[in-house]
C-alpha cells in the first residue's frame, strides 16, 4: 500500500496551519506593538513555533509583514469586488453597503489596523492604497447607480465623498470602539440615508 499521497497531504495541511498561525501572530503582534516594535521571536512565541520556522516562511520582518498583509488584503479585495446588493430599494442598498464595510472591518481589524497605523515600509503602505481604491470604486459604482435612479438629494460626487469618509477604516475604528459601540453601524447607515436620499 502506498502511503505517500496521504503523507504529502498531511504535510501540506501542517504547512498551511503553520503559515496561518504565523500570519495570525504577525497581525496580532503588529496591531499590539506597531510595525517598529514587531519582533520575529515574539511572532514565533505567539504562533507556538520555533523562530527558525518563522524565518523559513519569510527571511525578514519586512517580507513577513508585506506577504501577510498582501494575502489578507487580496482576500478583502475579492470580497469587496464580488459584492452586489441583494435589495433593490435605495435604503436597503445603503444599509447593505454599510454592513459590508462593518463586516470587513470586524473580520480584518488587525490587518486594517496594521495598514493604517503608519510606520510601515512604503511597499506595505501601498497595499492600503490598493485596498482603498477598490473600496472607493465600489462606493462610486453604488452611488452612481443610485444617482441614475434619481434618488440622491446631492450630486453623486458629493455623495461619494461623504460615503467614502463615513465608511473609511479609521472611521470604523473610532465608531466601534467609541460610545456607540455595537450601535455604530446603525448610526452610520442613518447618517448616510439622511444625507443622501431624497
Amino acid at each position: 500500500m502506498n502511503t505517500r499521497p496521504y503523507e504529502q497531504r498531511a504535510r501540506a495541511r501542517h504547512r498551511a496551519r503553520t503559515r496561518a498561525a504565523i500570519e495570525a501572530a504577525t497581525l496580532r503582534e503588529a496591531a499590539k506593538r506597531g510595525y517598529a516594535g514587531l519582533r520575529m521571536t515574539e511572532i514565533a512565541r505567539r504562533a507556538k513555533v520555533a523562530p527558525r520556522t518563522v524565518y523559513l516562511h519569510a527571511p525578514t520582518k519586512e517580507r513577513l509583514v508585506r506577504d501577510t498583509l498582501r494575502r489578507r488584503a487580496d482576500s478583502i479585495v475579492r470580497r469587496v469586488e464580488r459584492w452586489q446588493p441583494r435589495g433593490d430599494t435605495p435604503v436597503g442598498i445603503l444599509n447593505e453597503l454599510v454592513a459590508l464595510h462593518e463586516r470587513t472591518y470586524r473580520a480584518e481589524s488587525a490587518t486594517l489596523e496594521t495598514l493604517t497605523s503608519g510606520g510601515v515600509p512604503r511597499d506595505v503602505a501601498e497595499i492600503l492604497r490598493d485596498l482603498d481604491d477598490v473600496r472607493l470604486a465600489l462606493i462610486t459604482r453604488t452611488l452612481e447607480g443610485l444617482a441614475r435612479r434619481r434618488v440622491l438629494r446631492v450630486r453623486a460626487s458629493e455623495g461619494i465623498a461623504l460615503a467614502h469618509a463615513l465608511l473609511a477604516y479609521p472611521t470604523w475604528r473610532t465608531a466601534l470602539t467609541g460610545p456607540a459601540g455595537r450601535r455604530a453601524p446603525r448610526f452610520v447607515a442613518a447618517a448616510l440615508r439622511s444625507a443622501l436620499l431624497s
